[in-house]
């Protein structure tokens, strides 16, 4: 794979998404609020280890926390927060009819269920 030639693609798309669970723009990182700044949006698990925009593994944070983080892979307890986030995300869009249906849900549904946080990190530690 020519790692060149993989391109990443805006994360702006995922801000409604993102909103539903955290309409106060906290931080994932430093759980304080984003104040004054447009929330980065964050890969859990480094883009540079999945090469993939997945809503179960973004999130809100300061820019620079995210920068601080760079592509350091998350510990356990970061994972356990990121799971518990996906399971109220979930439960949120599925009691929602505008997003019960739609394709990120139905993507978030899939990796909760075959427990993609678990796994991949798991993999990018090996």
């Amino acid at each position: 794979m020519d790692l060149k030639e993989i391109k990443r693609s805006s994360l702006s798309k995922f801000r409604e998404l993102l909103n539903t669970e955290n309409p106060h723009s906290k931080c994932f990182i430093c759980d304080e609020k984003i104040i004054n700044e447009t929330p980065s949006i964050d890969h859990v698990i480094p883009w540079s280890f999945l090469f993939s925009d997945d809503v179960w593994n973004l999130v809100y944070t300061h820019k620079a926390c995210n920068s601080q983080k760079s592509n350091a892979i998350p510990t356990e307890k970061e994972i356990e927060k990121l799971e518990k986030r996906n399971a109220t995300l979930l439960h949120i869009l599925m009691s929602d009819a505008n997003y019960k249906t739609k394709k990120p849900t139905k993507e978030l549904e899939i990796a909760i269920e075959k427990d993609y946080v678990k796994k991949f990190w798991i993999n990018c530690k090996t």
